[in-house]
């Protein structure tokens, strides 16, 4: 019988590697809201990945939704604790930076059939977003990989 967690981590980096082409793809092809909707769901997830490395959660509502202001929230109070290993990687400016571009996403979104929304004003939401992916993607991934390490060198691998 195989691993469960293995299937889901294979299947988490297929996805990955299919989500960025798509968003690559997405941008090229003018197809920006598409991009939105891509890296809303990347970010989305790497903010969960991030919580849930060292075993930090934050408790669902019935159905299983937690909104991506209470991962920033839950990100952001973790990491003020000056010595602690998440204040290495995401720091106060990267979760406002975070934030101010859900909050221009999403009144482009809301405000698409309201008002005139031009292509230049969209594109420049995408973009900062692309920035925001590449970047939560490797300070994530770095984070994890200090988290391991840390774990592997304490005793009972549990990290304190």
């Amino acid at each position: 019988m195989e691993n469960i967690d293995v299937i889901d981590n294979r299947q988490k980096y297929f996805n990955y590697k299919t989500q960025m082409v798509r968003l690559k793809k997405a941008i090229s092809s003018e197809y920006y809201l598409e991009a939105l909707f891509i890296e809303y769901a990347i970010i989305e997830d790497r903010t969960e990945a991030i919580l849930r490395y060292e075993g930090n959660s934050i408790k669902c509502k019935e159905g299983g939704f937690v909104s991506l202001d209470k991962k920033l929230n839950k990100i952001s109070a973790i990491a003020r604790e000056k010595k602690s290993l998440p204040n290495r990687y995401f720091d106060e400016e990267f979760i406002e930076e975070i934030r101010l571009w859900k909050t221009a996403r999403n009144g482009m979104i809301h405000a698409l059939m309201k008002k005139t929304v031009s292509t230049q004003e969209i594109l420049e939401i995408v973009i900062h977003g692309e920035n925001i992916v590449k970047k939560i993607n490797r300070l994530s991934g770095n984070y994890k990989r200090a988290v391991e390490r840390l774990m592997s060198n304490c005793s009972g691998g549990r990290y304190v």
